[in-house]
């Protein structure tokens, strides 16, 4: 299984789609570490309901970084007492909450839970019992906070068991959150059966092509149910950034998916591209402004964005020796790394608003043509998000969970490359081809994230 000579990205520059040639060694980036963990669920696990996360054997949790501060006890650790308020709000609203801690020396495969008697506990990540118990983690997490403060490889690793959201935010647009999650957003004016899908298809080999064939256009279909009366798709040359607001702002809908480039341009003006980072792109290559997504997006609603960069972005490129420098791919991953960890705007904004929408899902770095399907067979591989936003959002299933089988792809496709890898240990280069795949669709499925509490569902169906 050979590697193409050239990949595209799910990026635009402003003067262009983001794609490029490998380096001549690109095959060899394949067999670096780096995967996360391959986890498995532990057997004997008791029968309760994986979407009950106050189940004690189930377990919600909000992980805080942890603090060295030598005038908090344990006690206080556990107590969240050097949280904002409003977690502490959070806390208060749903006792007997755990307080996880990420501490940078624990390597990246631990937690720490401080506890009321003083003692403290080191749980591995992937391979500890669910629940809220000592000697347990939750099987939902939130982290608060962005990945200047806790790791997006953190969220990555814990990803592929747990499920898991993250709150980037601070001060009153945290607030904000919370007192929508709270109140299960009772004043949002959101239609749960009327759904917009917008695509974007550039045609000519474009990426978009692929995304729409792979994910929007399988999407459409099965939204378009006697259920779901008012769904809305607008694809091909009608998918600008005015039809998709005007359809925002006449549906309401409390799920919106969008598919097109991500914005990531300038690249020679950091803060231009921090400030666009990740928008859509309609079809005649216009950003959709954040101010009036921030106006259109109907508070409540949840907003899957398949576009590069749409969840943010991280200090260090994952894809720093694929691709051949002077390519704009390669410009596109080193810019955008340039800008350090953080989250896109418009994720930013309509998290902390008042009247915040209940999340957003969206990739950190771009996703890659060859991620989107199976290069013996041609085998589309966006079916397990379909199911998530169709059948498993809309029957009641929180966010985290609905798209459990799409994150546990990433520990077989761990398992696979750590096969390959044996291989190439034992002298068989044939397979670094095999394993450059392998761990650029891995890397790809991790980065999409949650931002957003993971136990957040959608309303109910009329007669549901």
């Amino acid at each position: 299984m050979s590697l193409p000579s050239a990949v595209a990205l799910n990026a635009w520059t402003g003067v262009g789609a983001a794609e490029g040639e490998l380096r001549v060694d690109a095959s060899k980036w394949g067999s670096r570490p780096g995967l996360a963990h391959s986890q498995q669920a532990l057997p004997f696990a008791e029968p309760v309901d994986p979407a009950d996360w106050a189940h004690r054997d189930v377990g919600y949790g909000v992980l805080l970084p942890d603090s060295d501060d030598p005038t908090l006890s344990a006690a206080d650790k556990a107590a969240a007492k050097d949280a904002p308020a409003a977690v502490r709000d959070l806390l208060a609203a749903r006792p007997g909450t755990p307080v996880v801690r990420w501490r940078a020396d624990l390597d990246g495969r631990f937690l720490r839970r401080y506890f009321e008697d003083g003692s403290s506990q080191d749980p591995t990540i992937g391979l500890t019992k669910f629940g809220v118990g000592k000697g347990r983690l939750p099987r939902y997490l939130v982290i608060v906070g962005g990945p200047d403060v806790v790791p997006w490889s953190v969220q990555y690793a814990l990803s592929t068991r747990h499920c898991v959201g993250r709150l980037p935010l601070a001060d009153d647009e945290l607030g904000n959150y919370v007192d929508a999650l709270l109140s299960a957003w009772a004043t949002a004016d959101v239609d749960v059966t009327a759904p917009v899908v917008w695509d974007v298809d550039h045609g000519g080999g474009d990426i978009t092509t692929l995304m729409r064939t792979t994910i929007a256009a399988p999407l459409a279909a099965a939204l378009a149910d006697p259920r779901l009366p008012g769904f809305t798709h607008i694809t091909g040359a009608a998918s600008s950034g005015a039809a998709l607001l005007a359809a925002l702002r006449a549906a309401r809908p409390a799920l919106l998916v969008t598919s097109s480039h991500g914005r990531t341009g300038p690249l020679d003006d950091a803060a231009a591209m921090r400030s666009t980072l990740g928008l859509p792109v309609d079809a005649a290559h216009a950003d959709v402004a954040l101010a009036d997504l921030d106006s259109a997006v109907p508070a409540g609603a949840i907003w899957y964005s398949q576009a590069c960069c749409s969840a943010g972005c991280d200090s260090v490129s994952h894809y720093t020796g694929l691709l051949a420098e002077g390519s704009t791919a390669h410009g596109v991953v080193s810019a955008v790394a340039g800008l350090g960890a953080t989250v896109a705007p418009a994720a930013s904004a309509l998290l902390g608003r008042a009247g915040p929408v209940r999340a957003v899902l969206g990739h950190v770095e771009p996703t890659f043509d060859w991620t989107l399907r199976v290069p013996e067979t041609g085998q589309g591989l966006g079916h397990e998000i379909v199911t998530a936003l169709s059948s498993n959002l809309h029957f009641g299933q929180p966010i985290g969970l609905a798209f459990a089988a799409y994150r546990e792809g990433i520990g077989e496709l761990h398992t696979q490359w750590a096969g390959a890898r044996q291989k190439l240990n034992a002298g068989d280069t044939s397979v670094r081809d095999t394993l450059t795949r392998l761990r650029l669709t891995a890397i790809d499925r991790q980065s999409l994230v949650l931002l957003g509490d993971p136990t957040v569902t959608l309303p109910a169906l009329p007669g549901g």
